[in-house]
């Protein structure tokens, strides 16, 4: 086959080129999938931070019911302490007497509480306040990154058509039985359709390569295929000769 070298040499540098449009195509596909997880990222974030913000909420809603509580007690006080001056009844008297001291008593432990509640609240207003800067910063971080993923993205695709463009030229200036013999060939093997002669192994599969095989392929005076995954077998020494 006539200028059977030179074909081959322009076919194993189609591949090439090939190989890398393929590369580069595998890699566009992993970064949608890096964008996903990093809104995701930020989701959680948001989630934490809404977490956060719910206890001290709580806490605040917390306080609310305990001031509630003081002010029933403080009234329960104000009522029995009015009616000292309208009862008579000494047991009656004491009663109220002790009343007023029970409603003393728990409105201490309330306020106490109350104001256990508003250093805890303070706390956790400080710790909210932090955590949300953190957040924020963390947040603003990931957005970068997922901008620069999709700036990258874009500039994959414009690499993608570019190369191509350029196969696509390039391909023009294989012999056209040849060249379909390759595409035939490297759509079935991962797109690879030529393989060269590794010592006395195929690259392509590994296999061990008869000899006769070797020989042919290195003498190039017709298309020479593995026995095992059938690519064309290109013998770079053969070609030095």
């Amino acid at each position: 086959m006539e200028n059977l070298k030179e074909t081959l040499e322009l076919l194993y540098t189609l591949q090439e080129k090939d190989v890398k449009i393929f590369e580069l195509k595998e890699n566009l596909t992993k970064l949608p999938k890096i964008i996903d997880d990093k809104n995701k990222q930020i989701a959680d974030l948001k989630t934490s931070f809404e977490n956060k913000k719910a206890e001290y909420v709580r806490l605040n809603s917390l306080k609310k019911e305990k001031e509630a509580l003081l002010a029933t007690k403080e009234a329960a006080i104000a009522k029995h302490t009015s009616d000292l001056n309208t009862i008579k009844a000494n047991d009656m008297y004491k009663n109220c007497l002790l009343e007023i001291e029970k409603a003393k008593a728990d409105k201490s432990v309330v306020e106490d509480e109350i104001l256990q509640l508003m250093e805890d609240i303070d706390k956790e207003l400080v710790n909210l306040k932090k955590y949300e800067e953190e957040t924020k910063a963390k947040e603003a971080e990931i957005n970068k990154e997922i901008a620069e993923a999709k700036q990258t993205i874009e500039k994959a695709k414009e690499n993608i058509e570019t190369v191509q463009k350029e196969r696509d030229e390039f391909a023009k200036t294989i012999d056209k039985n040849i060249l379909s013999q390759y595409e035939r060939i490297r759509e079935s093997r991962n797109g690879q359709g030529i393989a060269t002669i590794d010592g006395e192994s195929c690259s392509g599969c590994n296999m061990v390569l008869r000899p006769q095989l070797i020989v042919q392929a290195t003498k190039c005076k017709e298309l020479v295929y593995c026995d095992n995954c059938s690519r064309i077998l290109f013998n770079k020494k053969g070609i030095q000769e």
